[in-house]
């Protein structure tokens, strides 16, 4: 079982989701910005280097909103809000082929998303003002 992190970048009540690219995991899903937790790094401290890697932006304040276990051969997913960077997300590797911002509420109806359990996640970002 792997450590991965990810994030779940919201401004404006919306959210930012990377679209799985084909040779990945998860290809072709809508999915949160994150990757794998490296030898001596707290979870933390990958989800920053991981955000500037794909999307060139500094992490700057967030809050661990739990852990999930995903994918077929299980992954602990340890989720994260965050609500304040530095920097404007673009591409920055292959890990997705596009990345686009969503309403709260039009991500929780996305059919393509990584794993549904984002959708109680989503609908509880909807909530926090």
């Amino acid at each position: 079982m792997a450590d991965v992190v990810g994030a779940m970048l919201v401004r404006n009540g919306e959210i930012l989701l990377g679209l799985r690219a084909a040779h990945k995991s998860f290809a072709g899903d809508w999915d949160i910005i994150g990757g794998h937790i490296e030898s001596g790094e707290t979870a933390w401290s990958a989800l920053r280097r991981e955000l500037i890697e794909e999307i060139g932006v500094e992490c700057v304040a967030g809050d661990h909103l739990g852990t999930l276990n995903i994918g077929s051969d299980p992954s602990v997913l340890h989720v994260y809000s965050v609500s304040s960077w530095e920097g404007e997300a673009s591409l920055r590797n292959d890990e997705h082929t596009e990345i686009r911002w969503f309403r709260l509420d039009d991500a929780e109806r996305l059919p393509n998303l990584a794993t549904p359990l984002y959708r109680a996640m989503f609908a509880s970002l909807c909530c926090r003002s």
